[in-house]
């Protein structure tokens, strides 16, 4: 039986972030939740998702702990490199 997108987020957000990869937070707050945890599911480092995006790492880092909201095509890159749709993907941000 295959698992939807949102069984998947849940069990991998569930287990928390423990890899050595991801560095350590310390003041800043995780703001888009989903895309860091399909990232960690599929053992995409930060810099690797903009290498493949074509923007630099610390723009993904800003989409990820700032919260801030990319262009609509960067949008489509995101969903499309992590196979995930925007509607779940982008959702806690957008409906702010």
């Amino acid at each position: 039986m295959e698992e939807t997108l949102q069984e998947r987020a849940r069990r991998v957000l569930g287990k928390g972030i423990r890899k050595k990869r991801f560095r350590r937070l310390k003041s800043w707050e995780v703001r888009n939740r989903y895309m860091l945890g399909l990232m960690f599911a599929d053992d995409i480092k930060v810099s690797d998702m903009a290498e493949r995006l074509g923007v630099s790492p610390r723009t993904v880092q800003a989409w990820i702990y700032e919260g801030r909201i990319p262009s609509n095509q960067n949008i489509k890159k995101v969903c499309k490199e992590l196979d995930c749709p925007e509607e779940i993907l982008f959702r806690d941000l957008i409906n702010k």
